[in-house]
């Protein structure tokens, strides 16, 4: 038996349609105009779903591609998004990256990456192909070397994930790193004392882990007890640095009736894989709670405290930002701050 596409091909020859198809036949495909092809593929939310839906069926029987270069010179515009990313491995860029794709997509937008966001903050635009795209999403991490007003200043319409400062002129999106660790680090609070609890991040600088270093610390001070210098560890988001600071930890006799706050899932689980194979009980002698709340948090054992980041949230709100962004340029722009939530499991001990 044929595959399905080898069938579609050889229907489309018989008919006599060879090379690629045309916007033309999926039109007499569907029973439509011409007009009503293109605004299926440009703006579906003015088309009936019994017609759009003909419409989808006709394009996927012919397996019809947009011609997207032919569109950008009617338009003058490409319907593609350029997204700088810090970087583009693990699981939180991975679920991001996913989330941004199915926004774009849905709203006929395609997407160009890069894993080189430094090149966005040194200056407007440097090295990335601003002429193949409508607009830019751009997510920073670092405080240190941004150019605020380089990317205030750039040419296309732009969007910035993760970094909201004065004189930043464009449309940012952020996520409040500080309540769902407070609520983490008071759950912690609540069965140790402020002198057996730790904090292990990221090198400073970093906004996140910044952000979530100074929530510790105000816990803490809340509570009456300055935070000694031994309590804070920094160093990068990773589950080797992670497991070091624990074995270090272990082999001083320090990892014993003490609560952890990591500033991401994979300090959290390189800490708590250290402490099972040199056999510290948790949630007994440690508590341990991550940030990200990731899904190897459930694979866990025991199961990974964890506070929650709006992924799929951020790169929906980014996508439809930038694209209000494109189509209302003189529009101004927005600061979204996205809530995080506490996911209390057997890691941090179960109320």
């Amino acid at each position: 038996m044929l595959p399905s596409s080898h069938m579609k091909r050889q229907e489309a020859s018989e008919n006599g349609r060879t090379g690629a198809v045309s916007i033309r036949s999926v039109a007499e495909r569907a029973g439509v105009s011409i007009a009503t092809v293109s605004r299926v593929l440009n703006t579906p939310d003015k088309v009936s779903q019994a017609t759009a839906e003909r419409v989808r069926e006709a394009i996927e029987d012919l397996e019809y591609r947009p011609n997207l270069f032919a569109k950008g010179l009617l338009t003058k515009r490409s319907r593609v998004i350029g997204v700088s990313l810090p970087d583009i491995h693990g699981e939180f860029y991975s679920e991001l990256m996913c989330a941004l794709d199915d926004r774009a997509c849905a709203l006929g937008y395609h997407l160009l990456v890069s894993s080189n966001a430094h090149r966005v903050e040194r200056g407007p635009g440097n090295g990335f192909a601003l002429d193949l795209v409508d607009g830019m999403i751009v997510m920073l991490t670092e405080r240190t070397g941004v150019d605020i007003e380089g990317i205030s200043k750039l040419s296309h319409p732009a969007v910035v994930i993760g970094f909201d400062e004065p004189g930043l002129e464009v449309e940012t999106i952020v996520v409040d790193n500080q309540t769902g660790a407070r609520k983490a680090i008071e759950h912690l609070l609540s069965g140790n004392t402020p002198d057996r609890c730790y904090f292990v991040g990221a090198h400073r600088g970093n906004i996140d882990s910044d952000e979530r270093l100074n929530a510790f610390c105000a816990a803490l001070r809340e509570r009456g007890h300055e935070p000694r210098s031994d309590q804070i560890a920094r160093r990068e988001f990773s589950f080797d640095w992670g497991w070091e600071w624990a074995e270090g930890m272990i082999d001083e006799g320090l990892l014993e009736d003490v609560a952890v706050f990591a500033a991401n899932d994979e300090i959290a689980i390189g800490i708590a894989n250290a402490a099972r194979d040199r056999g510290v009980d948790i949630p007994g002698s440690l508590r341990v709670v991550g940030f990200d709340d990731s899904r190897l948090c459930s694979l866990l054992r025991p199961k990974l405290s964890s506070v929650r980041m709006p992924v799929r949230e951020i790169g929906h709100a980014a996508i439809e930002a930038i694209i209000r962004r494109i189509e209302e340029p003189d529009s101004a722009p927005r600061h979204a701050r996205l809530a995080t939530t506490f996911v209390q499991r057997e890691s941090s001990g179960l109320s």
